[in-house]
């Protein structure tokens, strides 16, 4: 899937996957090879979209997306797990709620600011773009 910010016009990932079920979101990126994973959750909210570090073995952008696949925050380049460094074991949450985590190992957040509204491209669907469910 291709993630694109339709605001400024510009490709965020060519080629990230999804993770929509509890286990592949509790995983997420963690020990993979996969850079970039969009996790959807079942819900809008804060708790439902936070994210952890453990055993990350590199550095991630993260946007958080609403609903309406607007920008409700972002964080650059949050340091992978290191169990001797306790900065590394936090959970990060968005600012205000969101249902759409996007985790980038490219560290491709590029211009995306708040509010940008972003969309999802699938290569193989029968539209040209919508929201996972």
């Amino acid at each position: 899937m291709m993630i694109v910010n339709e605001t400024r016009g510009f490709v965020i990932s060519e080629n990230s996957g999804i993770a929509n079920s509890l286990f592949s979101r509790l995983k997420g990126l963690m020990l993979s090879e996969r850079r970039d994973l969009v996790l959807v959750s079942p819900r809008e909210g804060i708790r439902e979209s936070s994210i952890h570090m453990l055993f990350m073995r590199f550095p991630i952008d993260v946007i958080w997306l609403n609903s309406d696949m607007r920008v409700v925050d972002l964080k650059s380049k949050i340091p992978p797990f290191n169990p001797f460094a306790m900065r590394t074991w936090r959970i990060y949450r968005p600012r205000k709620p969101a249902r759409y985590v996007i985790e980038l190992g490219g560290g491709n957040l590029g211009e995306t600011r708040i509010n940008d509204k972003v969309k999802f491209l699938y290569s193989n669907s029968r539209k040209s773009s919508h929201q996972p469910s």
